[in-house]
């Protein structure tokens, strides 16, 4: 523990001088635990050796009672179709802060052997929206280790997760803006993991994924989902002839 307050130069240095693996940043997490991060490419495992005089240097600055260790790959996780609660849920129930927040967690490690929380659950809306929609579920956004089981499960159609004794499913999240481009239907601003829209070829414009694209002519050798010379380019987005949905020189 320690105060988040203590410039991050007057953390990093110190530790810097008794520790050969070099930091560039420390910083706090949300959940209070001070992060440092080495500089670019250079492994943090070396620095376990130093951990007396890493220990010794954060002492002297004021930061006590922590457990030196290597920082764990995390993903984020959207679980699909969670309860908002049962008969006698109310909205405050739901703020990040609640105890129903701990009994969420709970229910996620107790029924999911797998599942390594590496941050609190929190709701992909706000809790204001979910007042004003009044809806009995939603999705949470739940941060785990990226272990071997979940990157393996991430790859199947339809995986899912125990939680309140139903089956939810979940996907990776993928963070999206007004310039994501969705290899699906070849518009803007979602992913294909979401889209619900008829799919269209960037290489025609078919009614089919781009995947799936062949050509017509009877003797082309080009492989399916493929463009050839018979192709002909236009994107569907601003209608230019030049280049396909998705090149970074649309105007679009």
């Amino acid at each position: 523990m320690g105060a988040a307050n203590i410039p991050p130069t007057r953390i990093r240095d110190p530790i810097n001088s008794v520790c050969e693996t070099k930091f560039a940043c420390a910083e706090y997490s949300r959940n209070d635990d001070l992060v440092l991060t080495t500089i670019d490419d250079v492994s943090a495992e070396p620095a376990l050796h130093f951990a007396g005089a890493i220990t010794k240097s954060l002492n002297d600055i004021g930061i006590y009672g922590f457990d030196l260790a290597l920082d764990v790959p995390t993903l984020n996780l959207v679980v699909n179709s969670v309860p908002l609660g049962d008969d006698d849920w109310k909205p405050e129930d739901w703020e990040i802060n609640s105890e129903k927040w701990t009994e969420r967690e709970n229910e996620l490690s107790a029924f999911n052997p797998h599942i390594r929380l590496a941050d609190r659950p929190k709701w992909i809306k706000s809790v204001s929206t979910l007042r004003i929609e009044d809806k009995i579920k939603s999705s949470i956004i739940v941060g785990v280790e990226a272990n071997d089981w979940v990157s393996k499960e991430c790859s199947k159609p339809h995986p899912f997760l125990a939680l309140y004794g139903t089956k939810c499913s979940f996907r990776k999240y993928i963070r999206k803006d007004s310039s994501t481009h969705c290899e699906r239907c070849l518009q803007f601003g979602h992913h294909a993991v979401s889209c619900r829209s008829p799919a269209t070829c960037k290489l025609c414009g078919g009614q089919h994924h781009t995947r799936d694209h062949h050509c017509p002519e009877l003797y082309c050798t080009a492989g399916k989902g493929k463009s050839c010379s018979h192709t002909v380019r236009r994107c569907p987005n601003c209608e230019e002839a030049s280049h396909f949905a998705g090149d970074r020189h649309c105007p679009t």
